[in-house]
């Protein structure tokens, strides 16, 4: 069983595909024996007082200053697959710009780079931290998947998605609801539509192809199929498009290739170019669409990881770009430009809130302390800012793997208007 589970990881299949190859016991016995968090020292019941009501003051400062609710618009957060700009790698040489629409959107909106857990995989914790606004940073390196390690066990997730009725919160995925099992952790979410090929609530209507995949122009028809301008609704959005493998024949002036690359990574990266350039087409007439609609519409759009072609001599130079996607946050009405240049993917939802000049929980209170003070961008933490990194630290034990002490604290995850 152990030379199984090191063979191939299966996770992403959902938890009722791995209880079929690996045994329910397997199941049960990984959840019950993998340690999901480290206690931090000082979690104890008195402490996480202190916490909810340091923040509680916290969050009445912030509101002073901000005048929306965010539950009075639409909200549609895009995880757009395997999306990173590849002209940031020195040994990639592209024929032409793929991504113009997308860069000008970020030149002209809070935009940069999301930091990713992953090279090439992970997809479902990045959709996980930016739902929650809960760092996989503070887990146990054991936890690989979170919709399968953690998810099961917590008894409360807060979600951006709270600020808004079951019934108008919408998944929408072209592919199998079953995957990562997020129809059970979507439901779970409280999210009353979910979208896909197959196994979800709804089955899509829209399932054209381009490469292997559905296309992103269908995804985002089925987004506009369902938006109601009479209603504010929360959509969170999975595209397929450019997930691997990249096989596309297409002759096209669009195309790329790189310095070193083998022949195989050559085509994947000429046909990812030329994928690239499609999802550049359909975002451009989606929000094009998007901007014509008598209603507020805020869009969270980001990529999950780097597509998983590249050789690591592609990173020789900048490391660190081996886990950088793109990321931008864009509206159809004005709202200011706001510099966040590299964020994690778990400082989405207060830095939503901040674009959008929202109130914010005594919880997205902390959020937007540790995005403004003690996120990824930072090098080296003050002591005050260690503090707010570690208080994340606490809540987010509490939540997976603590006592569950501050969601007795009914306002700690609410808005005091």
């Amino acid at each position: 069983l152990s030379r199984l589970n090191n063979y191939e990881n299966i996770e992403w299949m959902g938890q009722g595909t791995v209880a079929r190859e690996r045994s329910l016991t397997f199941v049960w016995l990984k959840q019950v024996t993998s340690k999901t968090m480290e206690k931090p020292k000082d979690y104890s019941q008195e402490t996480m007082e202190k916490i909810a009501q340091k923040y509680t003051e916290q969050a009445q400062l912030i509101n002073a200053s901000r005048t929306n609710n965010i539950a009075d618009q639409t909200v549609i957060y895009v995880l757009s697959e395997s999306f990173a700009d590849p002209s940031r790698i020195t040994s990639v040489n592209l024929t032409t710009d793929p991504i113009p629409v997308i860069r000008s959107v970020k030149d002209s909106t809070t935009s940069g780079l999301m930091k990713s857990d992953a090279y090439g995989g992970g997809t479902a914790n990045m959709e996980f931290e930016t739902l929650t606004g809960l760092p996989m940073y503070n887990l146990s390196s054991s936890v690989s998947t979170l919709y399968t390690d953690v998810v099961p066990k917590m008894k409360y997730i807060p979600s951006i998605s709270d600020f808004y009725a079951p019934d108008d919160r919408y998944v929408i995925h072209l592919g199998d609801a079953l995957t990562y099992s997020r129809n059970d952790v979507y439901r779970k979410l409280g999210f009353d539509t979910f979208i896909a090929a197959k196994n979800g609530t709804e089955d899509t209507t829209h399932l054209e192809q381009y490469g292997v995949y559905p296309s992103d122009a269908s995804t985002y028809q089925t987004v506009l199929d369902n938006i109601d301008t009479n209603k504010n609704q929360f959509f969170s959005v999975i595209t397929y498009q450019n997930h691997s493998p990249w096989n596309l024949d297409e002759e096209s002036d669009v195309g790329g290739s790189g310095d070193g690359f083998s022949p195989n990574e050559n085509y994947y990266m000429n046909n990812y170019a030329k994928l690239l350039y499609q999802t550049d087409l359909a975002t451009q007439e989606w929000l094009q669409e998007l901007s014509q609609m008598d209603k507020k519409i805020t869009v969270v759009f980001y990529g999950d990881h780097l597509p998983g072609f590249y050789p690591q001599s592609a990173f020789a130079d900048n490391p660190a770009g081996q886990y950088q996607t793109d990321y931008f946050i864009w509206s159809n009405y004005p709202t200011e430009v706001l510099s966040y240049p590299l964020v994690n993917s778990s400082d989405f939802p207060a830095e939503l809130l901040a674009v959008t000049n929202s109130k914010v929980s005594p919880y997205y209170a902390l959020l937007t302390d540790v995005l403004n003070n003690a996120s990824v961008d930072k090098d080296q933490l003050t002591d005050e800012q260690k503090e707010m990194a570690n208080d994340l630290k606490l809540v987010e034990y509490d939540l997976v793997s603590g006592k569950g002490y501050l969601k007795k604290h009914d306002n700690f995850f609410k808005v005091s208007y």
